[in-house]
């Protein structure tokens, strides 16, 4: 990867957050504006991805079993030693 890629993106990443709030203080949402754009992005996401409780993680499922397996053999060295 080249530097000079990692500090361009730095560069825009930082001038985007300046821009965004400069924007939300000339700009500033009311509560129940900013609830309307919330809710209206979690359900674009619902839309998109599907319910958040029932869709499937990869990334959970394999700490899941990452922690089952250390368990079970804590277990089995535990069960050795009585």
């Amino acid at each position: 990867m080249d530097p000079a890629d990692i500090r361009r993106w730095s560069e825009n990443h930082a001038a985007v957050t300046a821009r965004e709030l400069k924007e939300m203080r000339r700009n500033p949402l009311s509560p129940s504006d900013a609830f309307k754009a919330a809710m209206s992005l979690l359900e674009f996401d619902e839309a998109c991805n599907g319910s958040p409780f029932e869709r499937r993680d990869d990334l959970d499922t394999q700490s899941d079993q990452q922690k089952w397996d250390a368990w079970m053999k804590l277990r089995a060295n535990w069960n050795k030693r009585l």
